[in-house]
């Protein structure tokens, strides 16, 4: 079971780490590592996310977070119970 958890944890990971991507050509980065450009909002010039980017990014966020607290639950519950069986 700690295989499987640790699995799933680092499934969580590489979700959150992988880029994404949109229809635009802004770089976007990941989940955990955004990238930050410069565009023009309403005649001032801001260094940020674009809007695409962000939507895009916290789409895929909470697919990231149950996987994770899925492999965390998993890890826990393996440790208690082999504490349990010495």
């Amino acid at each position: 079971w700690a295989v499987i958890g640790a699995l799933l944890v680092a499934l969580a990971l590489l979700i959150l780490l992988t880029p994404v991507s949109t229809q635009f050509t802004d770089p976007c980065g990941s989940v955990l590592r955004p990238a930050k450009t410069q565009y023009w909002d309403g005649g001032e010039l801001v260094f940020a996310n674009t809007p695409p980017c962000h939507d895009a990014r916290m789409a895929r966020l909470p697919i990231g977070v149950v996987v994770g607290v899925a492999g965390l639950a998993v890890l826990v519950a393996s440790l208690v119970t082999g504490r349990r069986r010495d």
